[in-house]
């Protein structure tokens, strides 16, 4: 699952995203050690109503988890 970290708020143990439950949990997903491929990128960005931009050099915009 992805959500946002623009709005997150972050505590001691935790990290509350802006987004609601519902939306996180059917928002694309990759597994615990896992790396979302470049070409998967741009859904989750439609997912969040995001405009997506590939990197310049065809670099990934999200970070493997």
């Amino acid at each position: 699952m992805f959500g946002l970290l623009a709005q997150a708020t972050v505590g001691p143990g935790y990290l509350k995203v802006a987004q609601d439950r519902t939306q996180v949990k059917d928002s694309p997903s990759i597994s615990t050690n896992g790396e979302l491929p470049a070409a998967d990128e741009e859904a989750i960005f439609k997912h969040y109503g995001l405009t997506y931009q590939a990197g310049t050099s065809g670099e990934q915009q999200l970070a493997r988890r």
